[in-house]
């Protein structure tokens, strides 16, 4: 059914409540209180009507701040793989034409360091190369790796290496809840129809 709804500030109810007298607060007196104020013949209503739109919107405005929340944490955590990365094998980065691809996550997640690297078995080092769905097929080779971690003037350190694996384990699983609040984001913002998505530069996560 087609009714109106209309937001009430919580203290102005509590205020109407004292100003009539009333202490005891219950359901009963809560709801004749509500109806009170709604019934002011006032010029500037101490309520304002809103409609199922409204709530959609203000989903969408809490998911988008979600959405940038987890995207901040994510950046963070990235900076701190950074800096461990640049201590256990300062070259890695310098290998691949871009961060955080999936071989480029895959072989951090199993190994760690140069030293790890260096240590182990080529053909486990292949199946972090073994990759499949889309995306770039990189240059660098499990043969090409290793003679890079063998040549690293990284460190060895077993605790920035359990941070790595860590760091990695946190960072994919804000990007799974990323992409479960994004899909939301988008399913509101394609049910409100807003004009302004057809602006350049103008996303359903901006917009």
């Amino acid at each position: 059914k087609n009714y109106n709804v209309a937001l009430i500030n919580p203290k102005t109810t509590d205020l109407n409540r004292r100003m009539d007298g009333g202490i005891t607060k219950n359901d009963k007196l809560d709801t004749l209180n509500i109806c009170d104020i709604l019934s002011l013949n006032k010029l500037k209503k101490p309520y304002r009507l809103t409609s199922s739109k409204k709530f959609d919107l203000y989903e969408q405005k809490q998911l988008t701040r979600l959405h940038h929340s987890l995207k901040e944490q994510i950046n963070v955590l990235s900076n701190r793989l950074q800096k461990c990365i640049d201590l256990v094998f300062p070259e890695y980065n310098a290998l691949f034409k871009s961060k955080y691809g999936k071989v480029y996550m895959s072989i951090l997640k199993q190994f760690g360091s140069a030293k790890t690297i260096a240590q182990a078995d080529i053909r486990t080092l292949r199946k972090c190369f073994d990759i499949t769905g889309r995306g770039n097929r990189i240059s660098l080779t499990a043969e090409k790796l290793k003679e890079s971690a063998k040549t690293s003037v990284g460190i060895s350190s077993l605790a920035d290496e359990m941070q790595i694996k860590h760091l990695i384990a946190h960072i994919e699983l804000l990007n799974d809840q990323l992409k479960e609040i994004d899909k939301k984001i988008e399913e509101f913002s394609t049910d409100l129809n807003s004009p302004i998505i057809s602006v350049p530069g103008i996303s359903h996560f901006s917009g």
